[in-house]
């Protein structure tokens, strides 16, 4: 029987831009220890109508940053009177991520779609630092996609 007593850390996530927005991939297993906790966790979580972040590494550190952000996602579309972009969203997991970065064991992915960008995604690492992650299909692999 797995040691339910031990942190739950999950796995394997991705994120890739094409024409017309972002297609998010996860695996599903949780792990405890050296055994499979959970065969149907939902690794990617919706953050506003457009933003989703997939999480990876200890579920209940990535679970409680993406608690946090929508909180301040809520407080920001009220103050500002608009939904934030995605890179916004990105400052804001990083900067939980950054200020909790001793304690937190999670890398996560932010990616989505938005007027001003596109389909954009993000990747905050242990840490909390934001990287941009390239589009592929621009840079080095072009792939036609039809939607």
């Amino acid at each position: 029987m797995a040691d339910m007593s031990s942190p739950h850390s999950t796995g394997t996530i991705i994120a890739v831009t094409y024409d017309n927005g972002v297609v998010l991939g996860a695996n599903s297993c949780t792990i405890t220890g050296t055994h499979v906790a959970n065969r149907a966790s939902d690794k990617i979580t919706q953050l506003t109508d457009n933003v989703y972040l997939c999480r990876s590494g200890l579920a209940a550190d990535s679970q409680a940053v993406s608690d946090q952000v929508r909180c301040h996602l809520h407080r920001h579309t009220m103050s500002l009177g608009r939904p934030a972009t995605v890179k916004e969203v990105a400052n804001i997991v990083r900067q939980i991520s950054y200020n909790h970065k001793s304690m937190l064991r999670a890398d996560m992915i932010v990616a989505g779609w938005d007027e001003r960008g596109g389909g954009q995604v993000y990747g905050v690492p242990l840490g909390g630092t934001v990287n941009f992650i390239r589009k592929y299909k621009d840079e080095i692999y072009k792939v036609e996609i039809e939607t």
